[in-house]
């Protein structure tokens, strides 16, 4: 009887993916991930460098079902500082461009009218759709040049990876605006949804 009080529940079996347990585990690795993303990403510079990590580190717990050590991810974010800040200036000059571009193409500054401004729109939803479709390739320490050549050509590939690419983002972005707190969980859920769009409709 004493044996039987004191016999332990056979514990649950880690990656099967089923009982409640495991299911919050998962959710609050990627929810922990995402509220670092979210606060090393404020200094604008070191967006480049902290998606590349977040991509490498959703990549391993997609396959392993489990975070790469933190240490790890530190040490692959100082590597990546210094190109992923290029990077980071490089998009931040293109928004503005865009954003200009809109603008006067909008209040008639610039000839051209609506038809201008949907060519304009579909190049930079294309252009956008090919970041997203890189984001990906940069898990196991890939570069943003060759992400992003890979990106280019997943899109070739696979149009409808873009537009679901494009499609999550929109989720996530609507998710941002109408829940303002949800802003910290929502990188590395992002990212996971990136990656199950390349997988599923790329590979």
């Amino acid at each position: 009887m004493t044996g039987g009080l004191l016999r332990r529940r056979v514990p649950e079996p880690t990656g099967s993916g089923r009982g409640w347990k495991e299911q919050l585990r998962r959710v609050s690795e990627l929810c922990l991930l995402g509220i670092v993303a979210a606060v090393l990403c404020l200094p604008l510079l070191t967006v480049g460098a902290v998606v590349a990590v977040l991509s490498s580190a959703v990549g391993h717990w997609i396959d392993h079902d489990d975070l790469p050590p933190w240490r790890d991810m530190g040490a692959e974010l100082l590597r990546r500082l210094l190109p992923g800040a290029a990077v980071a200036l490089a998009g931040g000059a293109a928004a503005l461009v865009v954003v200009r571009q809109v603008r006067w193409l909008a209040s008639g500054e610039v000839p051209g009218g609506s038809v201008a401004l949907v060519a304009l729109l579909v190049a930079t939803g294309c252009l956008l759709a090919v970041v997203l479709l890189a984001v990906p390739l940069l898990a196991g320490g890939g570069s943003w040049r060759s992400a992003l050549a890979g990106g280019w050509a997943a899109l070739l590939r696979s149009p409808g990876a873009g537009a679901a690419a494009l499609g999550v983002t929109l989720i996530a972005v609507t998710l941002a605006v109408l829940l303002p707190g949800a802003v910290l969980l929502l990188p590395a859920l992002l990212v996971l949804a990136l990656h199950a769009v390349y997988r599923a409709l790329v590979r």
